[in-house]
């Protein structure tokens, strides 16, 4: 029982950190809180350790090394990573290096939480801007998740496919992408999903449907007693779906079988523990965006 005990605690703790960095991430860079929160339990169930068992991908939002790597370069010295982002250099063929021990450290980051936090709070916004200018309008948050997913240009590609062309394979368009996560792209039989299946898939996102919004900086703190009531009475449909996510939310990602035992299905995990300060963090992000 203290075992038990002991390790909730942990849980609820680790859990109330990254909740905290991911609303300070969102204030920084201007990106939204909620979609940063609903990424981050897609990708990693909120484990800033996680490691894909398929690819190079790491950490709270599953970074592969070359995305990290042009995000440290491009925004690392606008969050204190100077020394990090002169480090990294671009070939002739637009890939990223280092030198084995910088790259090692800068790869490293990507399981520290407040690092990972700012770098996906970074890449939603620079994402959700060329996205825009490809489709032409506002993306939701589903969208953007399969820009976090595909990169942002195989994301307008997805979605325009699902809209002109629903019925081709997306393993036909996205053959790399799905060698590494054969669950997003395949039936359990074998067969191919339709684009329009995997555009769906991508927006179960919490909040997939709604428009990514500016998440505003700057909100009282408060007390537990308001926080349980915010949390209890929000009328914001989008948090309180999200908030049930949390509470709810068991992780799919094929990239995590390895971490929870199964190849191909879900497995449940055990629901998030709501401390006091981690209710008080996602009520005062519930305020600050209502």
């Amino acid at each position: 029982m203290q075992a038990e005990a002991a390790s909730s605690l942990g849980a609820s703790l680790g859990a109330e950190r990254v909740v905290a960095a991911l609303k300070s991430a969102a204030a920084a860079t201007g990106s939204d809180f909620h979609y940063l929160l609903g990424t981050a339990m897609r990708e990693s169930s909120l484990k800033p350790t996680a490691q894909s068992s398929t690819s190079s991908a790491a950490g709270l939002f599953q970074f592969i090394d070359q995305t990290w790597l042009g995000l440290v370069k491009e925004h690392g010295g606008q969050h204190g990573l100077g020394n990090y982002a002169a480090a990294i250099s671009k070939d002739s063929n637009g890939r990223y290096q280092a030198d084995a021990g910088a790259k090692a450290s800068i790869l490293a980051l990507r399981k520290n939480p407040e690092t990972a936090a700012l770098m996906a709070g970074e890449y939603a916004k620079s994402t959700q801007g060329t996205m825009r200018a490809s489709l032409g309008r506002e993306v939701c948050g589903g969208e953007l998740y399969a820009a976090h997913f595909l990169g942002p240009d195989a994301a307008c590609r997805l979605i325009k496919a699902a809209g002109s062309e629903p019925t081709i394979s997306a393993a036909s368009l996205f053959p790399q992408a799905a060698a590494s996560n054969k669950s997003v792209f395949f039936h359990e039989g074998g067969a191919p999903k339709s684009v329009r299946e995997v555009y769906d898939w991508a927006m179960k996102q919490p909040g997939g449907a709604g428009t990514v919004r500016i998440q505003d900086a700057g909100t009282p703190p408060l007390t537990f007693d308001k926080a349980r009531l915010t949390v209890a009475t929000a009328q914001d449909a989008q948090v309180q779906m999200l908030l049930a996510s949390v509470m709810n939310w068991q992780p799919k990602h094929s990239a995590f079988s390895s971490l929870f035992g199964n190849q191909d299905k879900a497995t449940p995990s055990s629901a998030m523990s709501f401390s006091p300060g981690l209710l008080g963090l996602l009520s005062d992000s519930k305020d600050a965006t209502s």
